[in-house]
C-alpha cells in the first residue's frame, strides 16, 4: 500500500493501490515493499541507496539475514516522461489541499512534460510500509510522495533504522572461505600428528586475518560491521581424530607449517589429526566461527551490538595416510 490517508474527503483510491498498477510498462521499478519486504526484495531496494565500503561481496556461503521492512522505501516510477505520466494519470487536476505535496509534484510533472528535450532524471514514490510502527509512519509521511531527482542529485533520506542498515550491510560481507595448510605437507603418517593451520587473505580494512570489517551509509548515518574469529575447529573424515581444543585463532598456535621438534609418535597436535590407519583419501577441512558486532559510525574496532555469528567451513583437503612401521613397532 502506498500510503493510508485519514482525511476525510478524499475518496480517490489513487494513493491505497499497489505500487505496481501505478508503474508504467519499462520503468524498471523493483518490488513494492507497500506490504513489507525480506530479504531479496529489501536487498534489491537497499541496493540503490546504501553506500558499502571495507570488506565487501562475497566469499563464504553463510546464511543471509531476512532484513527487517523499512517503514518506506524510494521507488522509481519512471524518467521525466513517463514517470511524469504516471503521475498525472493518478491526479490530474489535484486539490492543491493534498496533503505531501501532490499537487506541486504534479504541476512539476506537466512542466517536465512541455520540456524539449525531456531533462534526464528519474521520478521516485514513497510507499509506506502499513507494517511500520506509528513512529516510523509519521517520519515517512513527514517526505513528499513524489520526487524527481536529476544526475548526481541525492534522494531525501530516509528514517530507516540503523540495525537495518548493518542487517544489509552484514548481507553484503565479505568473509574468507577457510583453505588449510598441513604438516606433513601433502600427507599424513599413522601415529604422527598432522598439524593444521588456516589460509585466508587479510581483510582489505583492518589488514589483519582474524577480523573483517564493511561500512554502511544511507543519508546521515553511517554504521560498521565487524566480523572477528572467535575458533578455528578441524574436521576429519577417515581414520583420524581430530583435535581443535589447543587451536588458535588461525590454527595452530606453532609457527606456519612448523610443528614442534619434539613432536612424536602418538603425540596429539595441539591443532590437526592423529591418523588410526593408512588410507589413500582421508579428508581435512577448517570451520571457522566469526563473531559479529555492529555500531554507529566508522568504529575501525568491535561495536556494541551484535549480530549472528558467522560460521564457515572450507573445501576439503584431501590426506593420503601412510604407515611407518619403526613408528608404529613393526
Amino acid at each position: 500500500m502506498i500510503r493510508r490517508i485519514a482525511i476525510a474527503g478524499i475518496i480517490t483510491a489513487a494513493l491505497l493501490i499497489p505500487l505496481s498498477a501505478t508503474v508504467p510498462a519499462g520503468a524498471g521499478s523493483g518490488p513494492s515493499v507497500g506490504v513489507g519486504c525480506v530479504g531479496d526484495a529489501c536487498s534489491l531496494l537497499l541496493s540503490k541507496l546504501i553506500h558499502l565500503t571495507g570488506d565487501t561481496g562475497g566469499g563464504a556461503g553463510f546464511v543471509p539475514l531476512s532484513l527487517s521492512p523499512p517503514p518506506c522505501l524510494w521507488e522509481p516510477v519512471g524518467d521525466a516522461v513517463t514517470g511524469s505520466q504516471s503521475i498525472i494519470r493518478q491526479f490530474p487536476n489535484p486539490d492543491p489541499g493534498l496533503p505531501f505535496g501532490i499537487a506541486a509534484s504534479v504541476s512539476q510533472a506537466k512542466r517536465l512534460l512541455r520540456t524539449k528535450p525531456p531533462p534526464p532524471g528519474t521520478w521516485f514514490m514513497l510507499p509506506v510500509n502499513p507494517a511500520a510502527g506509528p513512529a516510523g509512519v509519521t517520519a515517512c509521511e513527514r517526505l513528499p510522495l513524489f520526487v524527481f531527482v536529476g544526475p548526481g542529485e541525492a534522494l531525501p533520506p530516509l528514517p530507516i533504522p540503523a540495525r537495518t542498515i548493518a542487517e544489509f550491510a552484514y548481507n553484503h560481507m565479505r568473509i574468507p572461505v577457510p583453505g588449510i595448510t598441513t604438516n606433513p605437507v601433502g600427507k599424513g603418517f599413522v601415529n604422527l600428528g598432522t598439524y593444521v593451520w588456516g589460509r585466508w587473505g587479510a581483510s582489505v580494512f583492518t589488514g589483519s586475518r582474524t577480523a573483517y570489517e564493511i561500512i554502511a551509509t544511507l543519508g546521515g548515518v553511517t554504521v560498521s560491521v565487524r566480523a572477528q574469529v572467535s575458533s578455528f575447529a578441524v574436521n576429519v573424515a577417515g581414520p583420524g581424530t581430530p583435535y581443535s581444543s589447543g587451536c588458535g585463532p588461525t590454527g595452530s598456535r606453532f609457527p606456519r607449517g612448523n610443528p614442534p621438534a619434539g613432536a612424536g609418535p602418538g603425540t596429539p597436535p595441539d591443532c590437526g589429526v592423529l591418523w588410526q590407519a593408512p588410507t589413500t583419501g582421508a579428508a581435512v577441512t577448517a570451520t571457522v566461527r566469526w563473531t559479529v558486532t555492529w555500531g554507529r559510525g566508522v568504529l575501525a574496532g568491535p561495536g556494541p551490538n551484535v549480530l549472528p555469528p558467522i560460521v564457515v567451513t572450507g573445501p576439503a583437503h584431501v590426506v593420503p595416510v601412510n604407515e611407518i612401521q619403526s613408528v608404529n613397532g613393526g
